[in-house]
C-alpha cells in the first residue's frame, strides 16, 4: 500500500492511554485507510469505532481488523435503552400532534417546544434550559420562557413514561437516557469519524471514557448544525494534531476551487493537494447533480425525466416528492385528498405558508415555493418522475442535495444554482454575514468530483473563481 509521508507520521505514532490524538482530513485524503492502517499495526490494543451514521459504520466493519469494535452511537444505547422502547419509537414529533397533547395555542408553540426537546437531546446538559430554546425564536418572539421549557419537559416526560399514545420515544430520546447514565466503555481507544457532525451528547459518550481517543474529521464539511452538531474538531484540545492534505480523490484543478473557498470564506491558511492528474472528463457518459434543496432537485428531475434515465442519491422516498403534491392538494382546497396529516392540519396554503416564514421552517418553504411554481401539473409530475426512476447503476444522471451526497464520490459532478451567492452586486460576500454551513455545502458538493466539474452558466461560483483569480 502506498501511503503518504503524513499517513505514514500518523500511523507511527503511539499515543498514551490519556491522549487525544486529532487528525484533520481534508476532502478525499485517506482518513479511513489512514485509520485501518493504525489498529492493524496494534493488534493487541481494543478499538471503539464511533459514527453517527450507520452507512457508515456497516463500511468501516467491512474494513477494518477484528480487534476494532464499530458501532454507532445509537447502538451504543439500544441494549439497556432503546430496546425498552422498541414498540414506541418513532422518527419525529409532529406539530399537530404536540399541539393537541399539550394544548397549545398554535403550531408555532408545538414546533418551538419540539426545537427546544430536539435542542436539549442534543446537549450534554442534564436539565432543559433558557439555552436550549433555538436564538432565533427567542429573538423574533416575545415568549414566557417559564412557560416553554414547562413544556418542554413536559413533553420529554410523556415521551419516557409513555403514559399518552399519541406521544412515541424519539432514537435521539433514548441516547440522551444513556448519555446521562454515565455508561463506561472498556476500551482502549475509542475512534471517532466525522467528528465535525457529532452532537455534544455523543461527545460527552466517548470523551468522559478512561481511553484514549482518536478524533477524525474536517470542520469544512461540517454541515448539520441544523441538526445539533458542534465542531468537535475546533472545540477539543489535543494532545497532538496531524493533517491529511492530499487528496487521492480529484485534480489540480478541483483543489484549486476548492481551496478558494476555503481561503477567502473560511481563512484557511493550508491547502488540499490534488493528487491526481487531470485526466479527460465525458459527461455524455454520465454525470451527478448536485442541488442545494429539494426543491431544485425536483426542478433538475422535471427537466430530464423524459429523456433521461435518472436515480436519486439514497432513493427518491428522501427527496419529499409526496409532501410537495399535498401541499398542492391544499392550494387547491382538495383536503380530502391530503394524505399528509401533518399538511391537513393547516387551514390553507397560506396559513401554511406563514407558518413555514414564522417558525422558519425552511423545508416547508420550499416546498411552498415549488407549489406555487408548477400548481396543476404537480400530481402529474410527481407521478411521471417516480415512475421514470430507474436503479442507480442503470442511470445516466444522479441527482442528490449535497447533505446527501456527502461522503461520496463520482468522476463527473454539476453543481446547481441554489447555493448561496458568493458574489453580490460584484463583489464577493462577507462571510460573517452568513452561517458557516452555506460555505461547507459548496466546499463538499465540488469536492465530490474525481474528474470532471462543471457549473450551472448562472451559478455565483463562476463569477467568484474569476473574481479570486483575478486578484491573485
Amino acid at each position: 500500500m502506498n501511503l503518504t509521508g503524513e499517513q505514514k507520521k500518523i500511523i507511527a505514532y503511539n499515543q498514551g492511554k490519556k491522549d487525544i490524538l486529532k487528525i484533520i482530513a481534508f476532502a478525499g485524503t485517506g482518513k479511513t485507510t489512514t485509520l485501518v492502517e493504525y489498529a492493524k499495526r496494534r493488534p493487541d490494543i481494543r478499538f471503539l469505532y464511533i459514527s453517527f451514521n450507520k452507512s457508515v459504520q456497516i463500511e468501516a466493519s467491512s474494513k477494518f481488523s477484528k480487534n476494532v469494535v464499530c458501532k454507532t452511537a445509537h447502538s451504543l444505547a439500544w441494549w439497556g435503552f432503546g430496546n425498552k422502547y422498541k414498540d414506541r419509537l418513532i422518527s419525529k414529533f409532529k406539530p399537530n400532534t404536540i399541539k393537541e397533547v399539550l394544548m397549545q395555542a398554535s403550531y408555532e408553540e408545538a414546533k418551538f417546544t419540539i426545537d427546544t426537546l430536539t435542542n436539549y437531546l442534543f446537549s450534554a446538559d442534564p436539565k432543559v434550559d433558557k439555552k436550549h430554546i433555538p436564538k432565533s425564536i427567542l429573538t423574533h418572539y416575545k415568549l414566557d420562557i417559564q412557560k416553554f421549557i414547562d413544556y418542554t419537559n413536559r413533553l420529554g416526560r410523556l415521551m419516557c413514561d409513555g403514559s399518552d399514545d399519541r406521544i412515541g420515544m424519539l432514537h435521539d430520546g433514548y441516547l440522551k437516557l444513556y448519555q446521562l447514565s454515565k455508561p463506561v466503555l472498556d476500551y482502549d481507544i475509542i475512534l471517532l469519524d466525522e467528528a465535525q457532525d457529532i452532537n455534544p451528547v455523543i461527545a460527552e459518550i466517548a470523551l468522559v471514557q478512561d481511553a484514549g481517543k482518536i478524533i477524525v474529521g474536517d470542520s469544512h464539511q461540517q454541515v448539520y448544525s441544523f441538526r445539533g452538531a458542534r465542531d468537535m474538531m475546533r472545540k477539543v484540545k489535543a494532545s497532538k494534531t496531524f493533517y491529511l492534505t492530499h487528496s487521492f480523490r480529484f485534480d489540480k484543478n478541483v483543489a484549486s476551487v476548492a481551496n478558494m473557498i476555503l481561503k477567502t470564506f473560511k481563512g484557511e491558511s493550508k491547502k488540499v493537494i490534488g493528487c491526481k492528474k487531470k485526466r479527460k472528463s465525458s459527461f455524455d457518459k454520465g454525470y451527478t447533480i448536485i442541488s442545494r434543496t429539494n426543491a431544485t432537485i425536483f426542478d433538475e428531475a422535471v427537466k430530464l425525466y423524459k429523456n433521461q434515465k435518472i436515480s436519486f442519491v439514497g432513493g427518491i422516498s428522501g427527496y419529499r416528492f409526496n409532501r410537495i403534491t399535498n401541499a398542492f392538494y391544499l392550494l387547491s382546497n382538495k383536503k380530502n385528498k391530503i394524505t399528509d396529516p401533518y399538511i391537513r392540519c393547516f387551514k390553507d396554503f397560506k396559513a401554511l405558508k406563514e407558518y413555514a416564514k414564522n417558525a422558519e421552517d425552511w423545508e416547508i418553504h420550499s416546498v411552498c415555493k415549488v407549489v406555487e411554481k408548477y400548481r396543476d401539473q404537480i400530481p402529474n409530475l410527481v407521478g411521471n418522475i417516480k415512475k421514470a426512476v430507474v436503479k442507480t447503476s442503470d442511470a445516466k444522471i444522479l441527482l442528490a442535495t449535497a447533505h446527501k451526497a456527502k461522503g461520496l464520490e463520482w468522476e463527473n459532478v454539476y453543481i446547481s444554482n441554489d447555493f448561496l451567492d458568493l458574489v453580490k452586486y460584484g463583489k464577493i460576500v462577507n462571510p460573517k454575514n452568513f452561517e458557516k454551513d452555506e460555505f461547507n455545502l459548496i466546499y463538499v458538493a465540488v469536492t465530490r468530483s474525481m474528474g470532471g466539474l462543471k457549473f450551472n452558466k448562472e451559478s455565483s461560483i463562476i463569477e467568484f473563481i474569476k473574481k479570486t483569480r483575478e486578484l491573485h
